[in-house]
C-alpha cells in the first residue's frame, strides 16, 4: 500500500483506462450509469464517514478501491457519452436518401495519391426532394486530385455535391480493421467527389489559435520546398520538422524502419525531447538561482515546448509529448521535485480526459512505453559500465537509450508491425545525434529564413546535404544482411504474456525476490505453452479462402502450415496489393507470405465446356462460369461442390438449379453490386446456399466440415487507406 502511495496519478491512470476498454467490451455494465455511479458515491461517502469513527488507516483498502471503482465506471461512461451517444441531428440517424450537403474542414489537408483528404464536419443535408436538413457529424472527405483541385484551407465552409457512404468493414480474415479505426475518432462514413462538385462558400475556422497554427505550418513548409528542393531529403525534413508524411516516399521509410530509425520521420516524444534538452541547456541554471528562478524557468520551458508544438501543426503525437514534457517541466520547477512516474500518469491522465481512445493509438502506447522504459531502464545499464573517455561516453548513454526503448516497445512493434530491426543499436548511434543536429539546424533556417532569406538558405544548404549523408547511411544499414527480421506474429494474448514476463522478471531482479522470478518462469513457459497449441490448432486446419479482391478471383487451400494461393491470372507487378490483402490472413495463420505459393487457376482446370471451366481445388470439384451461358443445355444436372460465378455469367439462378447440383454458389467480386443482389434475391427465393464475396466479404470453407461465412475481424495488422 506504501508503494502505491507514491504513485496516485499512476493509479488512477491504470483504473481509467481499464474503464475504457471494458467499455468496448461489456457495454452492458454501463446500463443505468447514473443509477450506479450514485451508489458507488454514496458508498464511498458512508466508508470515508465511517473512517473518522473506525479510524481511516482501518478503511484505507476499502476507500481505495470505491475511489479508483468509480474513476473505472467514469471511464465507461465518458466513453459512451463521447463515442455511442448521438444528437437527434446526427447523420447516422437521417434515414432519407441526399444528393448534397455542406460543413467546415476541420484539419490541414492530407494528400493521398490520387485524393486530397479532409476531416469534415457537416451541418447541412440535402435530400434527394431538394429540403434542408440541420445535420452534425464528422466524415472523411476525399476530393479527387485533377487539373482544377487545390489544396483546400482549414475552416472552409464547402457546399458539396454528392453523398457520404458507411466505411465498409474489413472484407478479408485478419484485415485491419479501418472501419473501427475511424470509429474511434467519430467518423463512420466518408465521401469521394470531384474537385468541380466542391464549392467554398466563406472561410470561419472552428479555432483561431489552430487556424493559426497551421499557417504557421504552411509557411514553415514552404521554406523548407525553397530551400532543400530533392523530394528525399524534402520529405524527411518535412516529416522530422513539421510532423508531415505525406511526401515520404516508401523506399525512405523501409530503410528507416529496417534501420530502427523510424522515430525520427514521426515528429513525437524525441523531437520535444531534444527541445527540451536544449531548453536544459540554454535556461537550465535558473533553476539554481531560488524559487522564482526555477518558476521562470518553468514558464520559459512551456512556452517554448508548446510553440514548437504549433509549429509542427499540433498533430496528436505532438501534443502527447508537449504535455508531459511540459508536466515535467513543471515538476522540476516547483519547489519540490514530482515523481516522474507519477507525472507520467498525470500526462495520460489528462490526454485521456480529452481523448479516451488515445488508449488505442499505437502512438500514445509506444510513446509512454518507451519514455517508462528509458526512465525505469537507462539509469540501470548506464551503472553497469564507466568510460572516462567523453566520446565513448557518450556513445554508451546512447547505446542505453537505444536497449532501454527497444526492451519496453518491443513486444508492441511485434504486435503492430511484425519486425525487429537488428541493427538499431548502430544505427541508433547515428540517428541520435544526427536528429539533434538536424532539429537544431532546421528550427534555426525556418527562424532565420523570413528574416535573413540569404543567411536562411546558407543554412537549409548545410541542413540538406547533411540530411543526404544520414539518408545515405540510413540506406547503406538497410541493404545490410538480416537488416530487419520479418513476419513476426503476436496476438493479444502473447503480447499482455510478453509484457507480464518483462515486467515480473525485472521486478524481480530489482527487488532480489525470488517468488517473483519463479512467477516469470512460468510466465515463459505459459507463453511457450501457448505458441505451441496454436502451432498445434494450425496444424489441424484445412480449408479453402475464397478472398475479397477487387477484379480478381483468388482461393487459398490451407492445409496445416502449408498454403497454395489460386489467381485465375498474375502479374508480378499485382504483388503488393494482393500481399496486402491476403497476409495479414497468412501471417495470423503462422503461414509463409504469398510470394513463396503463387499458382494459377488454369493449372488446377480439369475442362471446360464453352463458358464453364471445371477446376479441381484440395479435392473438391469447383464450377467457374465466366460468360454467358442462357444458351446451354444439358441432359442431366452436373454435380460440384461449389459453383463460382463471374462477369454476371448466370442470368436466373433457376436455370443453375435445373442443370447443376452444387453446394454452394459463391458471387465473386468481378460481378455489379446489384447483379449480386439480384441473384441473393432469387437464390433466397429457391432455398439455395449463396455468398456473394462483395457484400458478405472472404468466404472461408473448412473442409469436410459445415461452410463457415463471416468477416474476420482479428487484431490489426496493417493499414489501410483509400489510394
Amino acid at each position: 500500500m506504501y508503494f502505491w502511495n507514491t504513485y496516485p496519478f499512476v493509479r488512477l491512470t491504470i483504473a481509467l483506462i481499464f474503464g475504457i476498454a471494458c467499455f468496448d467490451h461489456f457495454p452492458s455494465l454501463w446500463a443505468n450509469p447514473f443509477l450506479k455511479l450514485g451508489i458507488l458515491i454514496l458508498l464511498l461517502v458512508s466508508s470515508v464517514i465511517s473512517s473518522h469513527k473506525f479510524g481511516f488507516y482501518k478503511l484505507r483498502r476499502l476507500n481505495g478501491s470505491l475511489a479508483l471503482l468509480i474513476i473505472f465506471f467514469l471511464g465507461g461512461f465518458y466513453v459512451k457519452n463521447s463515442y455511442h451517444s448521438y444528437e437527434s441531428s446526427h447523420y447516422l440517424n437521417n434515414h432519407e436518401a441526399i444528393k448534397g450537403f455542406s460543413g467546415t474542414i476541420t484539419s490541414p489537408v492530407n494528400e493521398r495519391t490520387n485524393h486530397f483528404r479532409y476531416d469534415f464536419e457537416l451541418d447541412q443535408l440535402v435530400t434527394n426532394s431538394d429540403s434542408i436538413i440541420k445535420s452534425s457529424g464528422k466524415v472523411h472527405l476525399y476530393i479527387r486530385k485533377d487539373s482544377l483541385a487545390e489544396p483546400l484551407n482549414y475552416g472552409d465552409h464547402l457546399h458539396v455535391l454528392g453523398r457520404f457512404y458507411t466505411v465498409p468493414g474489413p472484407d478479408n480474415p485478419s484485415e485491419f480493421n479501418y472501419k473501427k479505426y475511424l470509429e474511434r475518432q467519430a467518423i463512420y462514413s466518408h465521401a469521394f467527389v470531384k474537385s468541380e462538385h466542391v464549392q467554398v462558400a466563406f472561410n470561419n475556422p472552428p479555432s483561431r489559435f489552430l487556424k493559426w497554427a497551421y499557417q504557421i505550418r504552411e509557411k514553415a513548409s514552404e521554406i523548407i520546398d525553397k530551400n532543400i528542393p530533392t523530394p528525399r531529403e524534402n520529405g524527411i525534413a518535412k516529416a522530422l520538422l513539421l510532423g508531415i508524411k505525406d511526401h515520404l516516399d516508401n523506399d525512405i521509410k523501409k530503410a528507416y524502419s529496417s534501420a530502427g530509425a523510424m522515430h525520427v520521420l514521426a515528429v513525437s516524444g524525441l523531437h520535444v525531447g531534444i527541445i527540451y534538452l536544449l531548453i536544459q541547456l540554454v535556461f537550465g541554471k535558473l533553476r539554481q538561482s531560488g524559487k522564482w528562478g526555477k518558476r521562470l524557468f518553468g514558464v520559459i520551458s512551456v512556452t517554448i515546448i508548446w510553440t514548437y508544438a504549433t509549429v509542427t501543426g499540433l498533430s496528436p503525437s505532438v501534443l502527447r509529448a508537449a504535455t508531459m514534457f511540459s508536466l515535467v517541466a513543471i515538476s522540476q520547477a516547483s519547489a519540490r521535485e514530482g515523481n516522474i512516474y507519477n507525472t507520467l500518469g498525470f500526462a495520460a491522465f489528462v490526454l485521456l480526459l480529452f481523448d479516451p481512445y488515445l488508449i488505442y493509438s499505437v502512438g500514445f502506447q509506444l510513446s509512454f512505453a518507451a519514455v517508462i522504459g528509458i526512465v525505469y531502464l537507462q539509469p540501470k545499464l548506464y551503472r553497469l559500465l564507466d568510460f572516462k573517455n567523453l566520446i565513448l561516453d557518450k556513445a554508451w548513454a546512447i547505446t542505453c537509450v537505444s536497449i532501454a526503448a527497444q526492451l519496453a516497445t518491443f513486444p508492441l512493434s511485434a504486435y503492430y508491425f511484425h519486425q525487429f530491426p537488428t541493427y538499431f543499436l548502430v544505427s541508433n548511434l547515428v540517428v541520435i545525434p544526427a536528429s539533434f543536429l538536424m532539429l537544431v539546424v532546421g528550427v534555426s533556417m525556418l527562424l532565420i529564413d523570413p528574416v535573413f532569406s540569404i543567411i536562411g538558405e546558407g543554412v537549409g544548404y548545410v541542413l540538406h546535404k547533411f540530411m543526404w549523408l544520414i539518408n545515405e547511411v540510413i540506406s547503406y544499414v538497410h541493404i545490410l544482411p538480416v537488416s530487419l527480421i520479418e513476419w513476426i506474429y503476436l496476438d493479444q494474448a502473447g503480447l499482455i504474456l510478453t509484457y507480464m514476463i518483462v515486467l515480473t522478471f525485472i521486478a524481480g531482479l530489482h527487488y532480489r525476490s525470488f517468488k517473483t522470478l519463479v512467477i516469470s518462469t512460468f510466465l515463459g513457459v505459459l507463453f511457450i505453452g501457448w505458441i505451441t497449441f496454436s502451432n498445434e490448432q494450425q496444424s489441424r486446419r484445412n480449408e479453402l479462402v475464397f478472398y475479397e479482391i477487387s477484379e480478381k478471383m483468388a482461393i487459398d487451400h490451407i492445409d496445416g502450415h502449408q498454403a497454395k494461393l489460386y489467381l485465375d491470372n498474375y502479374d508480378p507487378s499485382e504483388l503488393e496489393l494482393l500481399s496486402f490483402q491476403i497476409n495479414p490472413h497468412r501471417l495470423s495463420s503462422h503461414l509463409a507470405p504469398i510470394s513463396k505459393s503463387i499458382n494459377t487457376l488454369a493449372e488446377k482446370q480439369k475442362e471446360s465446356i464453352d463458358a464453364v471451366n471445371f477446376i479441381q481445388v484440395a479435392g473438391k470439384r469447383i464450377i467457374v462460369f465466366d460468360s454467358t451461358t442462357f444458351h446451354l443445355e444439358f441432359k442431366q444436372p452436373i454435380e460440384s461442390d461449389y459453383i463460382l460465378i463471374n462477369n454476371q455469367a448466370i442470368k436466373s439462378m433457376k436455370w443453375l438449379t435445373e442443370n447443376f447440383n452444387t453446394n454452394l454458389v459463391i458471387i465473386s467480386n468481378q460481378n455489379s453490386n446489384f447483379y449480386s443482389k439480384r441473384m441473393k434475391s432469387q437464390a433466397k427465393e429457391l432455398g439455395m446456399s449463396i455468398h456473394s464475396l462483395k457484400e458478405d466479404g472472404a468466404l472461408v470453407i473448412p473442409l469436410n466440415k459445415s461452410i463457415k461465412k463471416e468477416r474476420t475481424i482479428q487484431s490489426a495488422l496493417f493499414t489501410t487507406n483509400p489510394d
